[in-house]
């Protein structure tokens, strides 16, 4: 939907901002409800529904049911049921699924959206923060070593939420906030995505295909597919795109960047470290 917006007429794409806003809650309400919060009219809202390809507005309500059914589930819910398959025909389907999530990153991760991410993580001028949750702390953390040989000016939020405050005091208008949280999207990284935007800090937001609730607040979403024969969740599709932001801002950067890095490489050797 957020990569329709420019085919919508202005009507549409009222409503379209509104359930984003509060997603997927306001698809829920009735059509007088939605059109209501969205300033338009109810035949606005139906032609809307038509064009996300639903027959009937119930048809679409009954996709946003089924749409959290599924991104409440957790490992126990997508535990294998079946016998054990052969192992060499599960190497294949596992490898093959981590393959096709990979390639639907290339495709779906635009250019325009890259492009913009690059430039806020390369502005010098803005601290960057890394924060993740529970699981995707793993990717905000391979994020952060990357970056930190790459610009001044970054810090991993931890992981442990009890000292997340310490960070927040420390955001400031036009910081920028990388945010990983995906199904079952923890509240604590939820609020503290919300404190900071209060506080002025534009979100990138990297989640799976049904989005975090972040969404709403953020800046630039990029989704990644995670769905691997396996109870659980795959991150490799949220590592390619971790590569990919990353590659382009080396690429921005350029001797700005090789500078840097060259410099470091020097103060590791001086002091025998990372050798």
């Amino acid at each position: 939907m957020r990569q329709q917006l420019t085919r919508f007429t202005d009507a549409e794409r009222r409503v379209a901002q509104a359930l984003l806003a509060d997603y997927p809650v306001a698809g829920l309400e009735t059509v007088a409800r939605f059109a209501k919060r969205a300033g338009t009219s109810g035949p606005t809202i139906l032609r809307f529904v038509s064009r996300l390809g639903f027959q009937t507005y119930a048809d679409f309500q009954n996709a946003l049911h089924e749409e959290i059914h599924v991104r409440l589930q957790g490992p126990l819910t997508r535990y294998p049921s079946q016998g054990h398959p052969e192992k060499r025909d599960l190497t294949e389907n596992v490898t093959q699924a981590l393959a096709d999530n990979i390639s639907k990153v290339g495709k779906t991760f635009h250019q325009d959206d890259l492009q913009e991410i690059t430039a806020l993580l390369c502005d010098e001028a803005r601290t960057v923060f890394f924060l993740g949750g529970r699981f995707s702390h793993i990717l905000a953390t391979y994020f952060h070593h990357y970056m930190r040989e790459l610009h001044p000016r970054v810090r991993l939020v931890r992981d442990t939420s009890a000292a997340w405050a310490d960070y927040l005091l420390d955001v400031k208008p036009g910081d920028v906030l990388v945010t990983f949280d995906f199904r079952r999207y923890q509240a604590d990284v939820l609020e503290f995505a919300k404190a900071a935007t209060a506080q002025g800090a534009t979100i990138i937001l990297i989640t799976d295909v049904w989005y975090s609730p972040i969404a709403s607040l953020a800046h630039k979403v990029v989704a990644c597919p995670v769905e691997i024969p396996s109870a659980f969740d795959s991150g490799v599709a949220g590592l390619a795109t971790v590569e990919i932001i990353v590659s382009a801002v080396v690429e921005e950067l350029g001797t700005d960047a090789k500078e840097r890095m060259t410099t470091l490489e020097g103060l590791r050797k001086s002091f025998r470290l990372g050798q």
